[in-house]
């Protein structure tokens, strides 16, 4: 894959988890990457502060892939989310090699969003 392609999909996945970092971290959200060539799907999945047994953890992440509808965790750290992302753009980049286009795309735990607080506002 020529430099030009892997600096583009580099930003796009820079882009993609800018926001998860500091608010969505704090609602335990995923970044994903979907690839597809043809009909065949791969997906690439950053958990963040997650454990593999879905706990919180401070600054913790990893890193699943999806293959043939079988996922399994590929990378975990407890403190490094960076490593996290790394090695999941390293495996996007060899998705992409082998002619899979990837997509990024922010999810959110629906479980994770608080609803909005029931009590009016005092009035002044």
């Amino acid at each position: 894959m020529k430099s030009n392609n892997r600096v583009r999909l580099i930003w796009i996945f820079c882009l993609a988890t800018a926001g998860a970092s500091s608010a969505h971290a704090q609602m335990q959200s995923r970044e994903e990457f979907v690839c597809t060539s043809g009909s065949v799907k791969r997906v690439v999945t950053i958990f963040n502060g997650t454990s593999a047994d879905g706990k919180r953890e401070s600054g913790g992440c990893r890193v699943d892939y999806t293959r043939d509808g079988a996922t399994k965790t590929v990378w975990t750290s407890k403190t490094d989310y960076a490593y996290c992302v790394a090695k999941a753009v390293l495996l996007v980049t060899k998705l992409t090699e082998s002619n899979f286009t990837c997509k990024p795309e922010s999810i959110e735990r629906p479980d994770a969003i608080e609803p909005p607080d029931p009590t009016p506002a005092p009035r002044h």
